[in-house]
C-alpha cells in the first residue's frame, strides 16, 4: 500500500506528531493540574479527584491538539528532509508536491476520521462524567467545609448546623441536629430537626441547595412552651445555601451531537460546528504545512517552524472567535465556521503557485 518513500515520509512525520502531542498535551495538563491543587487547597474539590479529573480533561485536550500537533509534526519533520538536502535529492528524481501530499493526506483521513468520532461522540460523554464528577466533589467538599464535631451557623445565624461525624465515603453527614429560627429574638418561634443522617442534594432546574434529613424528628414551637408539635420523617428536604465551593461546567459541552442537532438554538449550531471543524481542520493544516516546510540548509530545521506555529495560532484563534460569532448570531449559521477551514486552503494554494511561479523563472531558493 505504501511505498518505501511514503513510509519513510511517515516516520519522520509521525516521530514529530507524537513529540509534539506529548509535549502540548503535557504543558495542558500541567496548567490544568495547578488548578485542580489550588481548587483542593481552598477546599473547593476533594483531593482524591483530581488525577480523576485530569484523566478526563486529558481526552477533550487530545482533540483539540492533534490538528496542531499533526500539522506541527509535518513542519519539523518535512523540515529535516529539506535542511539535510534529502527533498533536493528527492525532487531531482521526479519527487514532487503530489507525491508527498498522497501519504501524508491517507494519514490526515485517518486521523480525521478517529478525531471526528471523539469529537462528537467521545468528547461530550467525557465532558459529561467530569461535570456530574466535579459536582460530586463539590458536594462532598461542601460537606467537609460544614465539618464534623463542630457547629456551623449559616444565614446570619438564623440556622445552627451540627454534624457529629462524615460517612466513610464523605457523602453523608451522621446524626444531624438543625435549628431554625423565625427572627433573631430569643422567644421567636423556630424549628428543630434531628436525623440520622443528612446529605446534600442540588436541584439541576433550579440551581438550589437542598439538605435532605434522613429518618429524623421535626420539632416545632416556642422555646420554653410545652406546646410544641413534633413529627416524623423518612426524608426531609431543606433548602439551605451551603458555602459553595466550586462552579459547574457549562452544559452545552456535555450535550450528544444528536441533541444540538435538533435545537436551532444559534449556540448548539455553534457549538455543533465546533465539533465539526476540529477533524477538518486536519485535512486544512496539512495542506498547509507542506508548503511551510520548505527551508534551505542555512535556514536550519526550524526555519519557518516559527511562522507556521504563528499561522496555526491565528487560525485556532480564528476559529474560537468564529464559534463566539455564530452563538452570539453575528454571522449565519449557514456560513458559521466554514470560513475559517477555507484559508489554509487558499493561502496553500498561494504558496505552491508562487513556488512553481519561481521556478519557471529560474529562480531558486
Amino acid at each position: 500500500m505504501f511505498q518505501i518513500f511514503d513510509r519513510y515520509l511517515l516516520k519522520e512525520v509521525i516521530g514529530g506528531w507524537f513529540a509534539v502531542t506529548i509535549v502540548l498535551t503535557l504543558v495542558l495538563v500541567s496548567n490544568k493540574l495547578i488548578n485542580y491543587l489550588g481548587a483542593a487547597a481552598d477546599g473547593d474539590i476533594p483531593g482524591a479527584v483530581i488525577f480523576r479529573l485530569l484523566g478526563l480533561q486529558m481526552v477533550w485536550y487530545l482533540v483539540l491538539v492533534v490538528p496542531f500537533a499533526l500539522a506541527l509534526g509535518t513542519v519539523l519533520g518535512l523540515g529535516r528532509l529539506y535542511r539535510d538536502n534529502e527533498m533536493v535529492v528527492m525532487s531531482a528524481c521526479g519527487v514532487g508536491p503530489a507525491k508527498i501530499y498522497k501519504p501524508l493526506l491517507m494519514l490526515g483521513v485517518v486521523v480525521a476520521v478517529i478525531l471526528a468520532w471523539f469529537s462528537l461522540q467521545v468528547s461530550p460523554a467525557v465532558q459529561g462524567m467530569s461535570n456530574r464528577l466535579k459536582v460530586t466533589a463539590s458536594q462532598q467538599a461542601d460537606l467537609m467545609v460544614l465539618g464534623a464535631g463542630r457547629f456551623n451557623e449559616l444565614h446570619s445565624g438564623r440556622v445552627t448546623f451540627y454534624a457529629e461525624r462524615l460517612s466513610d465515603d464523605r457523602n453523608r453527614m451522621e446524626n444531624v441536629f438543625v435549628v431554625f429560627r423565625d427572627s433573631d429574638e430569643p422567644d421567636g418561634t423556630g424549628q428543630m430537626l434531628t436525623a440520622k443522617s443528612a446529605y446534600r442534594m442540588l436541584d439541576e432546574t433550579s440551581g438550589d441547595d437542598f439538605l435532605v434529613l434522613v429518618d429524623g424528628f421535626r420539632y416545632e414551637g416556642q422555646p420554653g412552651r410545652a406546646d410544641y408539635r413534633v413529627m416524623q420523617f423518612g426524608k426531609y428536604g431543606v433548602r439551605i445555601e451551603l458555602p459553595r465551593t466550586g462552579e459547574i461546567v457549562e452544559q452545552r459541552e456535555t450535550l450528544s451531537t444528536r441533541q444540538l442537532l435538533a435545537s436551532q438554538d444559534p449556540a448548539d449550531i455553534a457549538e455543533v460546528q465546533w465539533r465539526l471543524a476540529l477533524p477538518v481542520s486536519v485535512i486544512t493544516l496539512l495542506l498547509l504545512a507542506v508548503p511551510l516546510c520548505k527551508t534551505s540548509p542555512r535556514q536550519g530545521r526550524y526555519g519557518r517552524t516559527v511562522l507556521a506555529v504563528l499561522l496555526f495560532i491565528i487560525y485556532y484563534n480564528l476559529l474560537g472567535t468564529a464559534k463566539v460569532w455564530v452563538a452570539r448570531g453575528a454571522i449565519p449559521p449557514n456560513i458559521g465556521l466554514w470560513w475559517v477551514p477555507l484559508l489554509p486552503v487558499l493561502l496553500t494554494i498561494v504558496l505552491l503557485r508562487s513556488e512553481r511561479l519561481v521556478c519557471k523563472l529560474g529562480l531558486r531558493r
